[in-house]
């Protein structure tokens, strides 16, 4: 599972991308055979990946699947599907002549920004037997990177156009590497998070399969403590479900897309504040709730204010921390204030110093700026400006 989403969190086009979602799923679901089938909003198959089958067999089959029966009912299923036998199953319309043979079924829904994008579908379990609630764990946490790959791989792509077909000037070569290093140092941030979080969790839940097998283990069968083990790995798997979701909303949450800037940021201050124990205040002057300010410029107010709660709650020791917006001079200027141990702005920068220069990067993308004050044992003040159009 682990080595599945890193793969899928580095530079790759959009084709490399779904072959590698696809084949990522048959791995941590032990399947034969996998799946992405993409549709537009009427519930039309646009794209159909698929992993499994030989150039022969596909040939044989003649043409790709169009959404119908049992692959449409997934479409619009609101949660996955699990069948242990496709034939019996009233909801199956039979397979093509040449078509190899399937039982088992699991079919979940792909979404991105809160919509669908798609479904992953996984037939014949190894060993013939069904896929289980675990088999579908994985492949649903899984799909939770799915949407931040895909957007990731679209914008590197998009980027890429808008760059080559503007002129290669000196500035625009700065700029191009500012975004590529907002970009590596949120991949190497995505990777962190997965090996600490999400990596750790599998490993637990590896270790107490080990402990549920040695319970059933002749001649001393213990059911009860089978039992009270497998009681702790829905947890664990619950839990490492929980930290996925939440990866995927760091990458890019949808309420940023949906209804803008201060309700993110509401969110976000609920979210760390929840997690941390910390009281953060959040004042907002402007811009007001409903006033939109551009993407670009929305995008880098937040993931400013991320970075900077994010550093404060791992290093400042803070007892109060406040996050205030206001407008002044046709600039957004956000504040970020804490009282904690601060630090010396002349060290060489390692430890809480690193994402400072991603934050001053990310403001000079959008024609911003961004200050930083500090000094031992007097807090921290992170100042940044962006302009409102």
């Amino acid at each position: 599972m682990l080595a599945a989403a890193l793969e899928l969190a580095g530079p790759h086009d959009l084709e490399t991308v779904l072959h590698r979602i696809v084949e990522g799923a048959a791995g941590v679901a032990n399947a034969r055979y996998a799946a992405l089938g993409v549709y537009d909003g009427s519930g039309t198959m646009t794209t159909f990946v698929h992993h499994g089958m030989d150039d022969g067999t596909i040939a044989a089959i003649g043409h790709l699947p169009e959404g119908l029966g049992l692959l449409g009912e997934v479409i619009i299923a609101d949660r996955p599907i699990r069948i242990d036998r496709i034939d019996t199953d009233p909801r199956g319309c039979g397979f093509p002549p040449g078509h190899p043979p399937m039982r088992s079924f699991l079919g979940v829904p792909v979404l991105r920004g809160g919509r669908r994008y798609g479904t992953l579908y996984l037939t014949e379990k190894a060993g013939g037997g069904p896929f289980d609630e675990t088999d579908e764990a994985l492949v649903v946490a899984l799909a939770a990177f799915v949407s931040g790959a895909i957007e990731s791989t679209e914008l590197m792509a998009s980027e890429r156009a808008r760059i080559a077909a503007e002129e290669q000037s000196w500035a625009r070569r700065r700029l191009i590497g500012a975004i590529i290093a907002a970009q590596e140092a949120e991949r190497a941030r995505v990777a962190r998070d997965l090996h600490d979080d999400v990596g750790q969790a599998l490993t637990s839940v590896l270790l107490g399969l080990r402990l549920v097998e040695d319970s059933l283990a002749p001649p001393s069968v213990d059911l009860s403590d089978a039992r009270s083990q497998v009681a702790g790995l829905r947890e664990l798997v619950a839990d490492a479900l929980r930290r996925a979701r939440q990866l995927a909303f760091d990458l890019r949450p949808t309420v940023l897309d949906d209804i803008g800037l201060v309700p993110a940021l509401q969110r976000l201050v609920a979210d760390v504040s929840e997690r941390s124990g910390l009281a953060i205040e959040l004042e907002v002057v402007a811009p007001g709730p409903e006033e939109r300010l551009r993407t670009e410029s929305e995008t880098v107010i937040y993931r400013v204010v991320q970075e900077a709660l994010t550093n404060v709650v791992r290093h400042a020791h803070a007892s109060t921390l406040s996050v205030t917006l206001t407008s002044h001079d046709g600039h957004v200027r956000t504040l970020i204030d804490d009282d904690g141990i601060g630090f010396d702005l002349e060290v060489p920068l390692d430890g809480p110093h690193l994402g400072i220069s991603g934050m001053r990067e990310r403001a000079a993308i959008v024609g911003g700026r961004l200050e930083v004050t500090s000094r031992p044992g007097s807090g921290t003040v992170v100042l940044l400006e962006v302009p409102r159009d």
